[in-house]
């Protein structure tokens, strides 16, 4: 198979659960989308730009700036959706005023500690080795004669 068809294939195959998503769910799709993002996003990269698991393959540094740049980005426009989506819902909802003060005390705390979650991912130190330097077989390499 080509490169180029197996790149479209297997693009195709893994956007399409994100955009059955939000067909069918629409901008309550789109919220579900924006809260598990950073727990995709965050560990592609560390893992693509960490030398101890690509070894000579991981990014180079200007890709490395460039998608932290981006990814700080689309994370913090997707946190700001999220926190004005709520926020939106408690100032127009018809629950009743002591129902918006339970919900409140639960839910702040849970943003809070999905922040918190966010920054210890992007924080975390990886110190596991996992990729492994090819190893040559050093008697084919040697001619008997």
């Amino acid at each position: 198979m080509k490169k180029w068809v197996r790149n479209i294939m297997t693009r195709c195959i893994a956007i399409t659960p994100s955009l059955i998503v939000s067909i069918i769910g629409g901008s309550q799709g789109a919220m579900i989308l924006s809260f598990e993002l950073p727990f995709a996003l965050i560990p592609l990269l560390k893992f693509s730009s960490s030398s101890t698991k690509m070894g000579p393959y991981k990014n180079t540094v200007i890709v490395i700036v460039i998608s932290w740049i981006l990814s700080i980005g689309i994370i913090s426009i997707n946190v700001y959706y999220l926190i004005t989506s709520f926020v939106d819902w408690l100032v127009h909802n018809d629950v009743p005023k002591l129902g918006n003060v339970f919900i409140r005390i639960i839910v702040l705390p849970l943003m809070a500690i999905y922040i918190i979650a966010i920054i210890f991912l992007t924080c975390r130190k990886d110190i596991v080795v996992t990729y492994v330097e090819p190893q040559t077989n050093e008697a084919a390499d040697t001619q008997v004669v």
